[in-house]
């Protein structure tokens, strides 16, 4: 992943603690500000619960983007009210992307 953000203006930090000591999985900064938060989902449990987590977490600490990487088909994520409330009351994108649509993650969120 890292690898897609390889320009010098691009630093990547693995297990990224935020100001208010949550965990994100990766920090993607540009010019050592926030650029997009990564968070890998290994289980469909709660996953509307980690999502908003997520989002949150990505928000509070200034990330503009959030890809939730998530392996499974997304039938509980489909029109979910989560969606709306990040979209109205944070200030973060989010997208869930499957791990195969990785190495696109650049076009997927800023046309790059």
């Amino acid at each position: 992943m890292s690898e897609l953000f390889t320009h010098s203006k691009f630093e990547t930090e693995k297990e990224f603690t935020t100001s208010d000591n949550s965990r994100v999985d990766l920090a993607i900064l540009k010019n050592e500000n926030p650029f997009m938060a990564v968070e890998f989902e290994g289980s469909y449990k709660w996953m509307r619960s980690r999502v908003l987590y997520d989002a949150i977490k990505a928000d509070r600490e200034g990330f503009p983007s959030l890809a939730v990487v998530y392996p499974f088909k997304q039938r509980g994520l489909k029109n979910c009210w989560i969606f709306d409330f990040i979209e109205n009351e944070l200030d973060a994108e989010v997208k869930i992307i499957h791990p195969d649509e990785v190495p696109d993650l650049r076009q997927i969120f800023h046309g790059d």
